[in-house]
């Protein structure tokens, strides 16, 4: 079963404070039988002490002080202790009431260290009934070493340990139950405005791309998550718009010539004629032919530019000055029919990472436009330097110039300015929009500057190659 991600998330937080908390009443339970340890082991040890100092100050045998004498009331701090008088040779000189007949075991290792004047504990688990925690500790009287042994019970500490062990256990079940309800409530909480924008972009359709998910009116994680789906379906709508113009256009740029196209053989067909006749529809219909295909060309340049398709593998630097060069010569025809000048202005010689076909289309589109719109007897400049680590081919002519009105719009797909539309220059609009895909897939840009008293000037920028 697929768990949704507000399960997953209370899950996962609810096993890390089990992880937590498992780890929080180890550390605890170790650290509280620490305690209680040492709480023993000091009590013991001043027992032994207090045991030792009252046999130095008898005068008597040793014996064990069971009572204190006189009338005082009974030493409840030796009613659960067994003490014991050991010589290092391993003989019992005196022993507690408490014991009986008993004798707390007294091994040679241990007699070794307490000679040697070290202090031991032992912890004996088959002692009796009960588990017992013994320490021996080395006391000089009246000139001889004896070894004095302090035992007490273990079975106090060891249910102190456990309802300890249970408390903790307890506690860590309860937080974690508490941890898990106020987790779950938490994760729904703070899940539901991602809910609530999940519902409503599930709303938004290809038709209704206008419409934008509602801010929470925070700038938090959601706040900036519905900014980021608002600016992508700001893009997609433009991308969206994009493409129905596109195909708007398309459309109608694909329709006219096919209209004249067929108006004109219909036409031709209504009766017979002569060959003259003929030689000249067929003429016209030749021209709306290579209109049409120049027109699937581009068509196909920009579908596979937007695909992804339309860079070409560069295999070194490409030296701008012999594409120029040769643009300019296939112009050659139309420049000489409108009597016009075109002048090539370049230094050193130019080095960038482009397709020589790809920066040959590029240039070759700038300056049919240059040769297209420039007056009979007028002039183009091409020219190239180099400016901040880039290349730039900057082609200038002396048309009408371009509105400013028309510069946002100058380079979208089968847009045609106020001026191709007045001369009625050949072309569809797609020159522009091309160059700038192109220049844009190698790290360049290209840009326009028109001047007041006419002309424009297109300006091509490509990083230089190393």
């Amino acid at each position: 079963m697929q768990l949704t991600f507000k399960a997953r998330l209370s899950l996962w937080h609810m096993v890390v404070v089990a992880a937590i908390l498992a780890l929080t009443a180890a550390s605890a339970g170790w650290a509280f039988s620490r305690v209680v340890r040492n709480q023993l082991d000091a009590a013991l040890v001043d027992l032994a002490e207090t045991e030792a100092a009252l046999v130095r100050a008898d005068r008597g045998p040793v014996r064990v002080h069971d009572v204190p004498p006189g009338t005082a009331k009974p030493s409840f701090v030796r009613l659960d202790k067994f003490v014991q008088i050991v010589a290092l040779d391993g003989d019992v000189v005196a022993r507690s009431a408490t014991l009986g007949r008993t004798r707390l075991p007294a091994s040679p290792p241990v007699l070794d260290k307490t000679r040697a004047g070290e202090t031991v504990f032992e912890t004996l688990e088959d002692f009796g009934e009960e588990p017992l925690r013994v320490v021996t500790r080395p006391a000089d009287i009246r000139g001889v070493r004896y070894a004095i042994q302090v035992a007490a019970s273990l079975d106090d500490a060891y249910a102190v340990l456990r309802a300890a062990r249970l408390l903790f256990l307890g506690m860590a079940v309860i937080i974690l139950a508490a941890v898990g309800l106020t987790g779950g409530l938490l994760a729904r909480r703070a899940l539901r405005p991602i809910d609530q924008i999940v519902k409503r972009a599930r709303q938004i359709g290809e038709t209704h791309l206008a419409e934008r998910l509602p801010p929470p009116g925070t700038r938090d994680e959601i706040g900036r998550l519905v900014d980021t789906l608002n600016e992508m379906l700001a893009r997609i709508e433009r991308s969206m718009d994009g493409q129905r113009r596109f195909t708007s256009d398309a459309s109608h740029e694909l329709r006219s010539p096919l209209s004249r196209l067929r108006a004109e053989l219909e036409v031709t067909l209504r009766r017979p004629r002569d060959a003259a006749e003929y030689e000249e529809s067929l003429r016209s219909c030749l021209d709306e032919v290579v209109r049409l295909s120049r027109l699937t060309e581009q068509l196909l340049v920009l579908a596979r530019l937007d695909a992804g398709e339309g860079r070409e593998v560069v295999d070194g630097p490409v030296d701008l000055t012999p594409i120029l060069k040769e643009s300019m010569r296939r112009l050659l025809p139309d420049t000489r029919q409108r009597r016009l000048e075109v002048v090539l202005r370049s230094g050193p010689d130019l080095s960038v990472r482009i397709a020589p076909g790809a920066a040959g289309l590029v240039v070759s589109n700038l300056l049919d436009n240059a040769v297209k719109f420039s007056p009979p007897g007028g002039r183009v400049i091409v020219e190239v330097r180099a400016d901040s680590g880039e290349a730039v081919v900057a082609v200038s002519d002396t048309g009408p110039g371009i509105a400013a009105d028309e510069m946002p719009q100058l380079f979208e797909r089968f847009y045609r300015g106020a001026a191709a539309r007045a001369s009625e220059a050949p072309g569809v609009g797609l020159g522009l929009a091309i160059s700038r895909a192109i220049v844009e897939k190698y790290g360049g840009r290209i840009t326009v500057d028109t001047r007041p008293e006419g002309g424009a000037t297109f300006s091509v920028r490509l990083p230089l190659a190393p």
